[in-house]
C-alpha cells in the first residue's frame, strides 16, 4: 500500500487502485474459529473488486498470514482520509442473501435431526436409530448457525474494526 492507493501485481496485471476510487469495503469471516479464513473485499467505482484472503485459496493456513492480513486491514483503514471514510460503505459479514441461505440451510438440517430425537423420546424409533443421524445433523446445524451468527450482515465504523471478523493467528 502507498499513500495514494493499493499497488498490486496479479496474474500478469499490475496497477495502482487509488483510495479515491474505493466505494465499499466488506470484511467477512468463513469460520468463527480464530485461525480460519477471513477476507476483505474492496469494491471500486471502476474495475473488478480486489479480494484479499487471510489464508490461501485452498484453505491452508500459512504461518503468520493471519497477522499479515490483520496488518493489511488495519493499515488500509488508517490510510483512508476522513473524506474517503465518509464516502465509503463499510460492510461486515456475508451479504444478506447469503446469510439467509446459510440460516435456512441450518434450519433445514436441524429440523429433521431434532425431529428424530423427539421421535426417540416418545418411543416411535429406537434411541440408536435417532442418535446416529440426529447427533451429527444437530452438530452440523449448530456449526452453520454459529457461522451465521458471526457472519451476520451489517455495517461497521472504520474507526473501530470488527474484531470478531479478524483472524487472531
Amino acid at each position: 500500500m502507498t499513500d495514494e492507493g493499493i499497488d498490486y501485481a496479479l496474474e500478469g496485471r499490475s496497477g495502482l487502485r487509488p483510495y479515491s476510487g474505493l466505494k465499499a469495503v466488506r470484511i467477512q469471516l468463513f469460520s468463527p474459529a480464530p485461525h480460519l479464513s477471513a477476507l476483505i473485499q474492496l469494491d471500486f467505482i471502476k474495475g473488478w473488486p480486489l479480494i484479499v484472503h487471510s489464508s490461501t485459496l485452498d484453505g491452508q493456513i500459512a504461518e503468520g498470514r493471519g497477522r499479515t492480513f490483520v496488518a493489511f486491514v488495519t493499515d488500509l483503514h488508517r490510510r483512508l482520509s476522513p473524506q474517503d471514510r465518509a464516502r465509503i460503505v463499510f460492510r461486515r459479514g456475508f451479504s444478506p442473501i447469503r446469510h439467509l441461505v446459510i440460516t435456512i440451510g441450518a434450519v433445514m438440517i436441524a429440523v429433521p435431526a431434532f425431529g428424530l430425537l423427539l421421535l426417540a423420546l416418545v418411543g416411535q424409533v429406537s434411541i440408536g436409530e435417532a442418535i446416529w443421524p440426529g447427533i451429527p445433523g444437530a452438530l452440523l446445524a449448530a456449526g452453520f448457525l454459529n457461522l451465521a451468527f458471526w457472519s451476520r450482515p451489517g455495517r461497521y465504523d472504520p474507526e473501530r474494526l470488527p474484531d470478531g471478523l479478524l483472524p487472531r493467528s
